[in-house]
């Protein structure tokens, strides 16, 4: 059953494909629009009525010479109208797109000079509590070091009670 509906699904597909370029070939193809791909009047400008009822051939052919060599022109001139077009347009993209960089070049700046000073203002904090730190040490280490000296000894305390009671006993 499974083998059936592959092999069904094969057969619509492969009767597909074959009929699409049957279809394409008898399709008419779509007028191009330029000169070139336009359809002649089928009456040469050379022969034309207009051209052989004048006395003066020769600036008939010139008249024809010059015809041909401004549609020739604007040909050119339409190729290259293109090309400049496609040309501002790719200046434009190019514009807008570095002027997008710009923009984002300019906050990458200013967020890394803002960065850079909140370092340094960390960087100053830091020293200044190291400093801060250093001056409580070296109060605390001078009164320490004058506790020390106002620290008399027992001996000197001996010494002491011993003139007191020498000074009690001449005074009586």
């Amino acid at each position: 059953m499974k083998n059936l509906r592959i092999s069904a699904a094969m057969s619509v597909l492969l009767g597909v494909m074959s009929s699409v370029p049957v279809a394409y070939a008898q399709s008419t193809p779509r007028p191009a629009n330029s000169a070139p791909a336009s359809p002649t009047s089928a009456t040469p400008a050379s022969k034309s009525d207009a051209f052989t009822r004048s006395p003066e051939t020769a600036k008939a052919v010139t008249l024809t010479n010059a015809f041909a060599a401004a549609v020739a022109e604007l040909e050119a001139s339409r190729r290259l109208i293109d090309l400049l077009e496609r040309e501002n347009r790719l200046l434009k993209d190019r514009l807008e797109t570095e002027t997008r960089n710009v923009a984002i070049l300019s906050e990458i700046n200013a967020s890394r000079k803002a960065e850079s000073d909140a370092l340094k203002t960390a960087l100053a904090a830091k020293t200044e509590t190291l400093s801060a730190k250093d001056e409580v040490i070296a109060a605390q280490q001078r009164l320490i070091d004058s506790l020390k000296a106002k620290k008399s000894s027992p001996w000197k305390r001996l010494g002491d009670i011993l003139i007191g009671i020498a000074a009690g006993a001449v005074l009586r």
